[in-house]
């Protein structure tokens, strides 16, 4: 299934565009509702609070993030050194230095790496409510 939902929809309805305007709409309909209902499946089956895809990316960055050097500044700021570039992380604020912490509200390396010390699992709280599953 394609990503785009109008090449989607097109694909599907290209017998039904012939039918009259109320079998195209009833058409429609049953797609979507197919959509979605396989989409719910998909959701109750999961066993984390984020999606699958973000899942993969914090999972792709916690590898990264391992082989980064910390110092605590304070009980919410921490220096992240390694990979070419030293960070400061304010987990209470949600920043970083790099700034990749505040555009995507995902926690990038170096604020994994700060997390991490934490307890691995703190970094469901650092990512944005917007990547919930």
């Amino acid at each position: 299934m394609t990503t785009n939902i109008v090449e989607a929809l097109n694909s599907t309805l290209k017998r039904a565009r012939e039918y009259p305007l109320l079998l195209l709409l009833d058409s429609i309909m049953e797609n979507m509702i197919e959509w979605f209902n396989e989409r719910r499946e998909k959701a109750q089956n999961l066993t984390s609070p984020l999606t699958p895809e973000c899942e993969r990316r914090l999972h792709h960055v916690w590898g990264e993030a391992g082989t980064l050097a910390l110092t605590q500044i304070n009980a919410n700021k921490w220096v992240i050194r390694g990979g070419g570039y030293n960070a400061v992380v304010d987990l209470q604020q949600m920043t970083c230095t790099c700034k990749k912490f505040e555009l995507e509200k995902l926690p990038c390396e170096h604020a994994l790496r700060a997390v991490g010390e934490i307890g691995k699992n703190k970094f469901y709280k650092c990512c944005s409510i917007y990547y919930s599953a």
